[in-house]
């Protein structure tokens, strides 16, 4: 029986070969609130499978995950009364929150800069700005500007290394699994230890 990373393996590249294939890739980033998907690997396969198009994906995975962390935003501007208490007793502890929420509202855009360029949860980054009511637009221009620095990177490896990256995955798929959750708890450490200091 197949396991369930071999078989987002397939689908991920049968979608990336797809004439569909930007629309795809910008329909997984609008979801990027609610999926739990490596989306940065998931980038890197719609590149493999056409590197002409790396531009194009880049700049659709920046507006898509834009538009997601706009909505993560007004969830917290607008909502938070009603999801708030359900958060942060069952995701994160009220005292990591209060944290986090601190370093947030001292350094604003460098906080959201970072957490987009880092392997850190955008549901996470875009609910707390809107909580504590971040400038929208500048919410929005730091986000771009994270997430198109990070895609970018990503899209300039495929370019550089396509076959050696194509190569890789093949082989370690699962791995990066792994290693991507390891990084994402990394992040958490990393933003405690900013909002502890």
């Amino acid at each position: 029986m197949r396991t369930r990373t071999a078989k987002l393996y397939d689908w991920a590249t049968e979608k990336a070969a797809s004439d569909r294939a930007p629309f795809w890739l910008g329909l997984l980033f609008s979801l990027e609130l609610f999926l739990l998907v490596p989306l940065d690997a998931v980038l890197m396969f719609f590149c493999l499978q056409k590197r002409s198009r790396i531009p194009l994906y880049v700049l659709i995975a920046t507006a898509a995950s834009v538009f997601t962390g706009v909505v993560g935003y007004l969830l917290g501007h607008f909502l938070w009364d009603v999801i708030g208490g359900w958060i942060v007793p069952h995701v994160i502890a009220p005292t990591t929150f209060e944290r986090v929420a601190s370093h947030l509202q001292t350094y604003e855009s460098w906080a959201v800069i970072i957490g987009t360029l880092l392997p850190f949860p955008m549901k996470a980054i875009s609910i707390v700005s809107g909580v504590f009511h971040l400038n929208l637009l500048d919410f929005i221009m730091c986000v771009a500007i994270g997430r198109l620095a990070r895609f970018a990177l990503v899209g300039g490896i495929i370019a550089a290394f396509g076959e050696k990256v194509k190569l890789f995955l093949d082989r370690h798929f699962h791995r990066i699994f792994l290693i991507i959750g390891a990084k994402t708890a990394l992040a958490f450490a990393l933003f405690w230890a900013l909002a502890n200091g």
